[in-house]
């Protein structure tokens, strides 16, 4: 048995008695652990799907429940569909002159403000077809919907595909995940913008890319940064990896 079998061993021996109880020391000493599986060009099997078991329990002591996946998944489009995007849609029916902005009145800026709050809206509900399609991609599998670190609706990852995934390919995914909700956004906005020249999708996905671009920009690994937190977390992984394979 290699040490790091070993140290996993210890490990789940202590989160399985009570997860809630498990000591900081012993839960940094586990994600040590990951991040090495993560760094390792061929991992072992066995450690992954040690390294997984841990996880899940940690994961639903801190997240609670996981629920089917595509009942919500329906669920959730058919509330975004329904709900934030046709309330969009009949926000256009009150006319924005948008090259007289700057004299708008104050109806006109609540117009304005509900279409934003409509778009954002949908983003949200949307959110969890991004961590999908990204996973279909990179051939990460979905366990199924869970609470994220907000209260917001996620999808949780089967961290033994995860793991097994290269470097390269986790990077991306959280990347398009992340950008998933700026192109939702121009999206539908851009369906706005063919109906009646609305340019309210354009502003949001611009702000939300910029928000997306100055956590990739800043390099956080922080939570909260997003899934481009977990982008910059794998983009460094993959360069340790890319050295040991000597890229």
């Amino acid at each position: 048995m290699s040490d790091t079998l070993q140290k996993l061993d210890q490990i789940e021996k202590i989160v399985s008695q009570d997860p809630k109880k498990t000591p900081p020391e012993v839960r940094k000493q586990f994600w040590r652990i990951v991040r090495e599986i993560k760094r390792s060009p061929n991992p072992d099997i066995t450690e992954v799907a040690q390294a997984a078991r841990i996880r899940n329990v940690l994961f639903k002591e801190k997240r609670g429940r996981t629920y089917s996946l595509w009942p919500c998944i329906v669920l959730l489009t058919l509330i975004g569909a329904l709900g934030p995007t046709l309330w969009y849609l009949r926000l256009l029916e009150v006319s924005l002159d948008w090259n007289a902005f700057l004299v708008w009145t104050t109806s006109d800026w609540w117009i304005f403000l509900r279409r934003l709050g409509s778009l954002l809206a949908a983003t949200f509900f949307f959110y969890p077809l991004g961590r999908l399609i990204a996973g279909k991609w990179a051939g990460i599998r979905i366990d199924g919907m869970s609470r994220g670190m907000y209260n917001e609706p996620t999808l949780k990852i089967d961290y033994e595909t995860f793991l097994l995934t290269p470097p390269p390919k986790r990077k991306w995914f959280f990347f398009f995940a992340g950008i998933w909700t700026v192109i939702t956004s121009f999206g539908i906005g851009f369906v706005g913008f063919i109906l009646v020249g609305d340019l309210c999708g354009i502003i949001t996905a611009i702000f939300l890319g910029i928000s997306e671009g100055a956590a990739i920009w800043s390099g956080t690994t922080k939570n909260i940064g997003g899934e481009m937190a977990h982008y910059n977390r794998e983009r460094k992984i993959e360069r340790s990896w890319k050295r040991q394979i000597g890229a």
